[in-house]
């Protein structure tokens, strides 16, 4: 039926104004007179778009439209992508968006990414070469489901497969960029590093420094700076800092890193002095700057305030993360055996039994 075209082409249209709604109600209808693969995964896409648009930058022209249902956006979005891979279960692009929608929308899913990623690049391989060859546009898909793939195996902890993806990643991509170069090499110098490897860690990172892609470099100087502290040269850590990265442009990050290379220089003063510096504007990594401060603020002899700087710790992660802070809770744990104080020490073993419970479900 040449309406059925029409309508396809008219819904793509609504879609690329952002008009979800209408575009969505033309693929339904469609969907329900003739129910295609291209349909249902042209519904996914819809949904996947508009959930995906609330993390991105607004497109001119656009800062009317309405605000969505989120909630029925991804239960939409999981019946359509459901719909789509029953009637193609390889389908290479509409696993690359289910691996991105794990692992974005869904807060870091990252198993389950893995799993469609891992899927899509398992496709992309099977596939005939001359298929490869007249299908370029899968390409794309398959070269980004490699990066996206090595960055939650990396959150896993699984890096002999994250180094596995993100090299091949480095490798089949070389010519076409479509992931950016710096964060290629940024995310295989990360991956060195975890792995215990500093020197090709080194070189990745100094590569990402010089490779193309957006002009800010803060988080590679600082990860730069975070290996040197790890293998020992603080003083060199302290320079690339100093020289890179002037205090008016570091992050929370890079100031907790400043802490922590101050400490490493048995400068406790500088140190508790950056970490307040990084707890000014730190919306996501307080506990961990936070617990820091308690050890130092330890170590000065000046327990009260360690103590207070562990309970907001472990009071932040739990209201952040829904789950208490493992190094303040342990520290507190210390202390109290320290003090011989039996009272906090049953109340705060009891706490931590707990807490291994947990980790170990």
């Amino acid at each position: 039926m040449e309406w059925l075209l029409f309508a396809d082409e008219v819904a793509f249209a609504f879609g690329q104004l952002r008009q979800y709604d209408r575009a969505i109600r033309l693929r339904e209808a469609a969907f329900t007179v003739e129910p295609t693969y291209r349909r249902a995964s042209g519904l996914a896409y819809l949904y996947y778009e508009a959930m995906m648009s609330r993390h991105g930058p607004r497109r001119a022209g656009h800062d009317s439209q309405p605000i969505r249902d989120h909630e029925a956006d991804r239960r939409a979005f999981a019946r359509w992508m459901a719909e789509a891979l029953r009637m193609e279960p390889d389908s290479i692009k509409d696993l690359y968006r289910l691996g991105v929608y794990e692992a974005q929308v869904e807060n870091q899913r990252d198993a389950a990414a893995l799993r469609a990623f891992a899927h899509a690049i398992r496709a992309y391989r099977a596939l005939p070469a001359e298929t490869r060859q007249r299908r370029k546009d899968f390409f794309k898909p398959y070269v980004k489901c490699l990066y996206a793939g090595a960055r939650s195996a990396f959150r896993l902890g699984r890096l002999a497969q994250a180094r596995d993806l993100s090299f091949s990643c480095i490798r089949e991509d070389k010519s076409t960029d479509h992931i950016e170069p710096v964060h290629k090499m940024f995310l295989a110098g990360k991956i060195c590093a975890a792995q215990g490897q500093p020197e090709p860690a080194e070189r990745a990172f100094r590569i990402a420094l010089d490779a193309k892609g957006p002009p800010r470099r803060d988080y590679v100087h600082t990860a730069l700076a975070a290996l040197f502290l790890a293998t020992g040269r603080p003083d060199d850590a302290s320079a690339w800092l100093d020289q890179n990265l002037p205090p008016h442009r570091r992050s929370s990050v890079s100031w907790r890193l400043t802490g922590d290379v101050r400490r490493a220089q048995n400068r406790p003063t500088e140190a508790l002095a950056a970490y307040e510096n990084a707890l000014r504007h730190d919306s996501c990594g307080r506990h961990l700057t936070l617990a820091r401060k308690g050890d130092v603020l330890r170590s000065l002899g000046r327990l009260a305030d360690a103590r207070a700087a562990y309970e907001k710790a472990r009071e932040f992660r739990r209201r952040k993360y829904l789950r208490d802070d493992v190094h303040a809770l342990d520290a507190l744990v210390a202390m109290a055996e320290a003090d011989a104080d039996t009272q906090a020490l049953s109340t705060l073993r009891a706490e931590r039994a707990a807490l291994s419970k947990e980790e170990a479900a």
